[in-house]
């Protein structure tokens, strides 16, 4: 039977004469409509921020515009809830990968607390390969109600990995937390199953209100360079998936 390793390698009118106010009463009706449009185009937080900028925007000699305030963060109904039908959450994986909606998880952690859940997320949807023989390969996506939710998951199940690997550390069983090629929203370990050699890469990658996880079981755990292999094959084959993932991003795509 194939290799898990093996698989993973194959967006001025004119008007009527008018009487001249004062300059000092021009600057100061001047400033009050500009305060007054500051204050209603801006919403929540921002409206502080505005006030606070208004100022030095007019002492730079510029005048304060719509286009100079950052774009309020999307609320919680504002970000992707429902992944599209159409979402390649398989690219790259073998034939034969199923998907389904909802999440079973098919690897295994050494420490029970480090596991990532769909608990909490508003849409998942898995993607397996199964090789009855090796194992195989496990894609899962989940949507959260909001960006904020969604880091504070990756960042528990980053704590739970570092953890973990300090607890295992000279165990039989023990955690390698593996750099990632992903960037700082990503987490990458693996789970040494036994001293034979069998373990479980696990890579999690958040964009947006949006994480995804791949895992893998590999064979030759023991050497540190077929853990790292793993875990770049992964992050290779996963590169399709993570740039689709900007539809769940404040920006988009």
């Amino acid at each position: 039977m194939p290799d898990p390793i093996e698989e993973l390698e194959n967006f001025s009118i004119p008007g009527p004469p008018m009487n001249p106010m004062p300059a000092a009463d021009v600057r100061r009706r001047g400033n009050r409509i500009r305060r007054r449009n500051n204050t209603l185009a801006t919403v929540g937080g921002l409206a502080a921020v505005a006030v606070i900028a208004a100022p030095f925007a007019i002492f730079a000699g510029g005048q304060s515009s719509p286009d100079d305030v950052d774009p309020a963060p999307p609320t919680t109904s504002e970000w992707v809830q429902q992944i599209p039908e159409d979402f390649p959450l398989s690219d790259q994986m073998p034939d034969g990968t199923r998907e389904r909606d909802g999440y079973e998880q098919q690897h295994v952690d050494v420490c029970d607390d480090q596991s990532w859940t769909a608990d909490g997320t508003k849409d998942a949807r898995q993607a397996t390969y199964t090789d009855p023989s090796e194992g195989g390969l496990d894609r899962v996506l989940g949507l959260y109600p909001s960006e904020s939710d969604a880091a504070q998951e990756l960042m528990r199940v980053a704590a739970s990995a570092q953890a973990c690997a300090l607890e295992s550390e000279g165990g039989k069983r023990w955690v390698d937390v593996v750099p990632s090629s992903l960037g700082e929203s990503s987490v990458v370990y693996a789970n040494h199953m036994s001293d034979a050699g069998d373990m479980f890469v696990v890579q999690l990658v958040q964009v947006g209100n949006a994480i995804l996880q791949d895992s893998t079981y590999s064979m030759g755990g023991g050497d540190p360079q077929v853990v790292q292999q793993t875990a770049d094959l992964l992050a290779e084959k996963s590169t399709g998936v993570v740039d689709a993932m900007c539809t769940f991003a404040a920006e988009g795509c």
